[in-house]
């Protein structure tokens, strides 16, 4: 059932002249797990920095804190200000924090408590003295704010915000996320880690869900995960979509906000990048492939990166002295976007591409779930010997390699047996397409797990 929302905003009259109601009905919207993290933060004093690409959710994040803040906290809607900065051309009211906190008070009690939500930050000259400016002047404002891109946020923000902030990164819906908001699983058993004891446990899940949470794999590896194309019920209309984010936000937005003067080369780079998911990135090759220069693609890429559309994932590196140790592998931050910039969408077991594709969703899952504590890596020796991904958590390292096929005869790799020879670990994962099992090697529990159940409980099955 929709309900209306109640703030202040913008209009001709001039910054928080008008009060706007919005239909928000907050059944439509996936739930988020960082929402609750943030809403725990109400009454702390901190600045809510939300950050990741464009349209993966933000704004609707900050709606429904507005939607909780009217119906469970007894806020009023005079105590409600948001701003979104994208419909603003003329900013000369938030150069000077005492200034806007005038106009501010125009409108509330200073004895209430208000909640100041303003959508891309980064649109301001200077937002990190701004928010510090009014964090200082006034401690009953609480404050939410959005970015699209890090490499603003750092050079313009996060110095002046130390001590000052909270920060969640806000990506594409995760698979989590979205099989919670379906609910078809909610009779699963009570959960528990897989081991020798609840191995059958395990087994009858895949026999009762694998099928269906293969099948949403799939669908996730071919069109990603953003909000607006899970909410499209056909596959043309969420490839419209795309196509739409694509446009407004890899070829235009980026290429305006952040000066990018050789749109072509960009162009190519971004194709470039998308065939190689999964490799390492090789600047000098790319340079000559795309008539371009080390310098040039070394910039763009790092503006890729810092506007969340690639990752560039570093090596683990010990002291031994074969290992690569400066190298990164390249992954997209979302399936859709790096199919779509291929114009490839067929189905994934007729692909070439098919274990690159479930490789860098692996990869995204752990970027939307991983913990402040936690750090993800690769592993590579000069010989060739590769571990896909290397977890560590509390100086604890966890080794994931993962194969397309069937892993029912726990063949493993000699890459594998060097990595468990060098470090070690207690515990690696071998992910592949439908088995469950526990093969121990020397002091190392081998866990066997699905793809698809990795995705949706990551570590914790085996933790």
């Amino acid at each position: 059932m929709s309900k209306m929302i109640y703030y202040r905003t913008q209009n001709i009259d001039g910054l928080w002249a008008k009060v706007e109601e919005r239909e928000f009905d907050i059944k439509k919207f996936i739930h988020r797990s960082k929402f609750d993290l943030i809403k725990n933060r109400f009454y702390e004093k901190n600045i809510e920095l939300i950050i990741g690409p464009r349209q993966s959710g933000k704004t609707t994040i900050m709606f429904m804190l507005i939607f909780n803040l009217l119906q469970h906290h007894n806020i009023k809607s005079d105590q409600i200000f948001y701003i979104s900065l994208d419909s603003i051309f003329y900013l000369s009211e938030f150069e000077n924090p005492m200034f806007f906190l005038r106009k501010l008070k125009d409108f509330y009690s200073k004895e209430k408590r208000i909640f100041l939500f303003i959508d891309e930050i980064q649109r301001l000259k200077n937002p990190g003295k701004f928010l510090k400016g009014i964090y200082d002047l006034d401690k009953n404002i609480k404050i939410f704010v959005t970015g699209s891109s890090s490499l603003e946020i750092k050079a313009k923000i996060k110095e002046f915000l130390t001590g000052r902030k909270k920060e969640s990164l806000i990506l594409p819906i995760s698979f989590k996320e979205y099989l919670d908001d379906e609910k078809a699983i909610k009779n699963l058993k009570q959960f528990e880690n897989l081991s020798i004891k609840s191995l059958q446990y395990w087994l009858e899940n895949e026999n009762l869900y694998g099928k269906y949470l293969s099948n949403r794999m799939n669908e996730f590896a071919i069109l990603g995960s953003y909000p607006a194309i899970l909410n499209q019920n056909k596959n043309e209309k969420k490839k419209e979509e795309l196509w739409e984010i694509y446009n407004s936000y890899i070829k235009k937005d980026i290429v305006d906000f952040m000066n990018i003067a050789k749109v072509n080369i960009y162009n190519n780079l971004v194709k470039t990048l998308s065939s190689q998911i999964g490799n390492l990135i090789n600047k000098s090759e790319i340079s000559s492939l795309i008539g371009s220069n080390m310098l040039t693609i070394s910039k763009y890429i790092n503006i890729l990166q810092e506007t969340y559309v690639i990752y560039q994932l570093p090596p683990y590196v010990s002291n031994r002295r074969n290992e690569i140790k400066s190298t990164h592998k390249c992954y997209f931050l979302d399936n859709g976007i790096r199919n779509l910039s291929i114009n490839q969408f067929s189905k994934i077991n007729d692909r070439a591409d098919k274990g690159a594709l479930l490789e860098n969703i692996v990869f995204n899952e752990f970027m939307k779930n991983k913990t402040l504590d936690e750090e993800i890596y690769f592993w590579r020796t000069k010989a060739g010997a590769e571990m896909d991904f290397v977890l560590q958590k509390d100086n604890e390292i966890i080794p994931v390699e993962l194969k397309a096929g069937t892993a029912k005869n726990k063949t493993l790799s000699k890459s594998f047996y060097a990595f468990l020879n060098h470090f070690k670990p207690r515990k690696a994962i071998f992910l592949n397409r439908d088995y469950f099992g526990i093969k121990v090697i020397d002091k190392t529990n081998v866990f066997f797990i699905p793809i698809h159940w990795f995705l949706l409980f990551g570590t914790k099955i085996v933790c």
